[in-house]
């Protein structure tokens, strides 16, 4: 290899003048600095300007993944609610509306194998209905796997059938 170069080097710069070899050597010594800066300097540049503007983002990011990911080890943890036969939630969807004073509305309570029961309701305001609702599923994990609900001619009342259940809780 080196006396490949030395070959190259004696064809090629030995044999130019002495004018020439100056001129190609100030030449390199002009071109050098903007070779380097166009292909080194410049583009380093701008991409160290593009990170400084994508790092709060990026980090921004992290704290939420690390976030989410202390919630997921979080509800990994958690107790599984059991699951209640129908009977059990019959039993606890009665109890519960006489607690909020709703059973004398429920005209149909039937239970449904294997843990669910059928509700009707002829007559409730939908925001006594949505917040009964809401507290039986925080309260006793039961919710709605299917509503039809028909609004009345009195304002804010509906007529309510559902099945309600608390199984393949997630």
């Amino acid at each position: 290899m080196k006396t490949r170069w030395q070959e190259l080097r004696s064809k090629h710069w030995n044999n130019r003048p002495a004018k020439e070899k100056q001129i190609i050597a100030w030449a390199n010594a002009l071109l050098l600095p903007v070779v380097f800066y166009y292909l080194l300097w410049q583009p380093a540049h701008s991409a160290v300007a593009k990170l400084h503007d994508t790092l709060p983002v990026l980090q921004a990011q992290a704290v939420r993944l690390q976030d989410q990911a202390t919630e997921v080890d979080a509800l990994h943890h958690r107790p599984q609610v059991a699951a209640l036969d129908a009977q059990a939630i019959k039993s606890s969807i009665e109890e519960s509306a006489t607690r909020h004073q709703l059973r004398a509305s429920i005209t149909t309570l039937d239970t449904q194998e294997p843990n669910a029961a059928r509700i009707g309701i002829d007559a409730i305001y939908f925001a006594v209905w949505l917040s009964w609702l809401r507290e039986l599923e925080q309260e006793q994990h039961i919710r709605a796997d299917a509503i039809s609900i028909s609004a009345l001619p009195q304002a804010g009342m509906v007529k309510v059938s559902a099945t309600l259940s608390n199984g393949n809780i997630q």
